[in-house]
């Protein structure tokens, strides 16, 4: 049987300053896992440092960051995917060569038909060989999430997801809450930044910073 470590997120008394500001002094949370954490705060809270924190992008002053019992930060980084507010899309190269280096980063298979019903998914597989500097904001964040919609994501821990609902139209946030809950009934955890005052999904954590 697996501890309560091995199943869940957990930071203790954790620390953060970013240049002369304090982000996080003796933060502690434990995150609803499996399920949805929604985190909640003002601009300048900390929200996109807690998520890259977590990734492992942003390392803590203080305090430990327990990853479903794993405290080696190398035996997690392929165990989550994190989408960021911006993109992290080549701008030189088309959305398919993008979704395709990525893939192949990861140890991934990268056949065009997985890329393309991926697209096709979020309704964007017209602009598969459109460069992304020539995309906009609503075409790249498609992209961008398009990465969740493969069938290597799913069997992923974790899900760190900022603001991803940012630039998406009706129908790209209708898509994405059919994604994000196929995944948390697949057992998955899901830890997402919102600003939106409402949010759509029945069951979750709600964690203010």
């Amino acid at each position: 049987m697996k501890t309560k470590l091995q199943n869940n997120i957990i930071l203790k008394n954790i620390s953060l300053t970013r240049g002369l500001k304090t982000i996080f002094s003796s933060l502690n949370i434990e995150f609803l896992c499996p399920g949805l954490n929604i985190i909640k705060g003002e601009n300048g809270a900390g929200k996109t440092s807690l998520l890259m924190m977590i990734s492992t992008l942003l390392h803590e002053d203080k305090g430990t960051i327990i990853r479903f019992g794993k405290l080696k930060k190398n035996d997690w980084l392929n165990e989550h995917i994190l989408i960021k507010q911006n993109s992290y899309l080549s701008d030189e190269l088309t959305i398919e060569e993008n979704l395709k280096i990525w893939c192949g980063l990861r140890g991934w298979d990268f056949n065009i038909d997985k890329i393309e019903k991926s697209l096709e998914n979020f309704g964007i597989l017209k602009y598969k060989k459109l460069l992304v500097s020539e995309c906009s904001s609503g075409i790249k964040k498609k992209a961008e999430l398009c990465k969740l919609n493969f069938q290597e994501s799913f069997k992923m821990k974790c899900w760190l997801l900022d603001e991803p609902s940012n630039h998406l139209d009706a129908n790209g946030k209708v898509f994405l809450k059919k994604i994000m809950n196929k995944f948390i009934d697949m057992n998955g955890t899901i830890l997402q930044t919102s600003h939106e005052k409402q949010i759509n999904h029945k069951h979750f954590r709600l964690i203010k910073l």
